[in-house]
C-alpha cells in the first residue's frame, strides 16, 4: 500500500469520503480508499491481444474479486505497476532517441524538410535482419515498450507538419523502421495503431520518479507530474492536456476495480451494507474522474486534436481505429457493472471497431461482470434498502452526467475529427453523428437508473460488439 495510506478493516471504514489535503492541478480530489486486492496480477502485458504464456482463466469460476485481483493491482489498477521504460539495447535504442528528436524537429513546420531529415536518420539504422536479431533478445514487456516509439514515429512521418490538415490515405515509414514495426507487432500479438492502450496505458512517465520505479496510487494521480515520453508536437500544452485528460480517467479510476468487484460479491451474498459502501466508493472515484476531465478537456485545441486523431488512425494502408474512450478499462468496467445496453447502431459499431485493440482477457473479464447474476440493478431493485438504492442511483446519475459532459465538451472539440476511427463525409456530418451517438449513450446510461424496468440482455449485435457470441 501507499506509505501515506493506512490499512483498516472494512467495518471501520467511513462512508464519508473526504477531500485530499493536497491540491492537484488546482483542485482537491476526494481521498478514495483503495480496496486491497488479494493477489498479484498475473501479467504486466498491456498491448498483447492474447495473454502471453498462459491460458485465460475462467473468470466466471473465479468470481469478480479474484478475477480483478488477477488482472489489476491495488495501487495502479490496469495501468503498469512501474514507470514505463523506453530504453533499449544496441541499435534499438536509437528508435526511442529518434522519436524524441523527431518530436522536436517537426515543430519547424517544414514537411519536406522534416521527411528529408527523417529519411536521412533512418538510413543510419542497420538492416532489418540485424534489428530483428536484437529484438529477439528482448522480453515480451520490452517488445511492447518498443512498439510505442515506433507507433509515434509512424504518426510523425505521416503528418510531416503539425500545422497541416490531417494526413489521410496509405503511408508507411521508410524501411527498416516500417519492417521493424510490423515485425514487433506480430511478435507481441497486437494491432500496431495509436489506440488508448498505447497512448494512455503505455506512454506515460512521472517527473520525480525514475524509469522502472514502483509507483503508488498517490504517484499516479499527481497529474502535474505526468508527462508523455514522446511528443507529436514538442512543447505543445494542448497535446499534454490531451494526454492528461485520458490518463486522469485511469489514474483516478483505480479504486473502481476493487470496489466494483466487491459490490458484485455483496450482491451475491445480499450484503446490503457492504454493497452501499462499495457503491459509495465507486461514485467517489467517478466524481474525481468527472472533476479532472471537465477541467482538462476545454484546454485541448480542437484543430490539433483533429490532426492527431485522424492522422494516427493509419498504419500502412488501413484506417481502423484511433484513441477512444471505448478502449479504457474504466469505461468498460462502468458499462459492464451498471449493465448499460447500447441501442444506437453507430455506438455499437464504434465499440466493435475499437475493442479490437483491447486485450481479450480484459474483455472476457468485463463480459463476466456484465453477465454476473444477480446484476446490481436487479439486486438493488429487489432489496428495498434505502441506503443501497441511494448509493446505486448516485452512481448512475453521476455516470449519466459524466456522459452528458463528454457529449457537450467533446462536441466542441471534435468538430472536424472523430475519436471512433471513422471518416465522415464532412465536418458537419462528423459532428452530427457524434452528437447523436452520444445522446443515445446518455439515454442508455440513464435508463439503468429506472429500477422499475427489469434488466434484459443486450441485443445479439450489441453483445457481439463486446465480443460475446450468442
Amino acid at each position: 500500500m501507499s506509505p501515506e495510506r493506512k490499512t483498516v478493516p472494512l467495518s471501520r471504514l467511513s462512508p464519508e469520503v473526504p477531500p485530499a489535503s493536497r491540491r492537484i492541478l488546482g483542485a482537491r480530489p476526494l481521498e478514495v480508499p483503495l480496496l486491497v486486492l488479494r493477489e498479484e496480477r498475473r501479467s504486466n502485458s498491456v498491448l498483447a491481444l492474447e495473454m502471453p504464456g498462459e491460458p485465460v482463466p475462467d473468470y466466471d469460476e473465479l468470481g469478480p474479486f479474484s478475477s480483478v485481483s488477477s488482472l489489476a493491482s491495488t495501487e495502479t489498477g490496469f495501468l503498469q505497476t512501474r514507470v514505463p521504460v523506453f530504453h533499449f539495447p544496441g541499435p534499438l535504442g536509437r528508435v526511442a532517441d529518434l522519436c524524441r528528436e523527431a518530436g522536436a524537429e517537426i515543430v519547424r513546420h517544414d514537411e519536406v524538410g522534416f521527411r528529408l531529415w527523417f529519411e536521412t536518420n533512418v538510413e543510419k539504422f542497420p538492416p532489418i535482419a540485424e534489428l530483428r536479431r536484437h529484438a529477439e533478445q528482448l522480453s515480451h514487456e520490452q517488445l511492447e515498450a518498443l512498439l510505442v516509439p515506433l507507433i509515434y514515429l509512424n504518426h510523425l512521418w505521416r503528418q510531416g507538419n503539425p500545422e497541416n490538415e490531417p494526413a489521410l490515405g496509405p503511408s508507411a515509414m521508410p524501411d527498416p523502421l516500417h519492417e521493424l514495426l510490423t515485425h514487433v507487432a506480430a511478435e507481441v500479438g497486437t494491432i500496431p495503431r495509436f489506440s488508448q492502450i498505447v497512448m494512455t496505458m503505455m506512454a506515460w512517465q512521472l517527473d520525480g520518479s525514475s524509469d522502472g520505479e514502483p509507483i503508488t496510487h498517490g504517484d499516479l494521480v499527481s497529474l502535474d507530474r505526468m508527462r508523455h515520453p514522446f511528443w507529436l508536437d514538442d512543447g505543445n500544452q494542448s497535446e499534454l492536456d490531451l494526454y492528461r485528460s485520458f490518463f486522469a480517467v485511469e489514474a483516478f479510476g483505480v479504486p473502481l476495480y476493487g470496489w466494483g468487484a466487491y459490490a458484485l460479491e455483496c450482491a451475491a451474498t445480499d450484503d446490503r451494507a457492504g454493497g452501499a459502501l462499495a457503491l459509495t466508493m465507486v461514485r467517489a472515484a467517478l466524481r474525481n474522474v468527472y472533476t479532472y476531465t471537465k477541467m482538462l478537456i476545454p484546454r485541448i485545441d480542437a484543430h490539433q486534436f483533429r490532426r492527431l486523431q485522424v492522422t494516427y488512425g493509419w498504419v500502412g494502408d488501413e484506417v481502423n481505429g484511433v484513441a477512444s474512450g471505448y478502449q479504457l478499462p474504466f469505461m468498460l468496467m462502468l458499462d459492464a457493472l451498471f449493465h448499460v445496453n447500447y441501442q444506437h447502431d453507430g455506438v455499437v459499431a464504434a465499440r466493435a471497431n475499437n475493442l479490437r485493440f483491447v486485450p481479450e482477457h480484459w474483455k472476457r473479464f468485463f463480459r463476466m461482470v456484465y453477465n454476473r447474476q444477480p446484476s446490481l440493478k436487479t439486486w438493488v431493485a429487489d432489496a428495498g434498502d434505502a441506503d443501497l438504492e441511494a448509493a446505486y442511483l448516485g452512481c448512475v446519475q453521476l455516470f449519466s452526467l459524466f456522459r452528458q459532459m463528454h457529449r457537450h465538451l467533446g462536441g466542441q472539440v471534435i468538430k472536424g475529427g472523430t475519436t471512433t476511427g471513422r471518416i465522415f463525409a464532412d465536418h458537419q456530418d462528423n459532428y452530427v453523428n457524434f452528437m447523436d451517438e452520444m445522446a443515445a449513450l446518455v439515454a442508455d446510461t440513464t435508463a439503468t437508473g429506472d429500477l422499475s424496468v427489469p434488466v434484459t440482455p443486450d441485443s445479439p449485435t450489441a453483445a457481439a460488439s463486446r465480443g460475446e457470441l450468442r
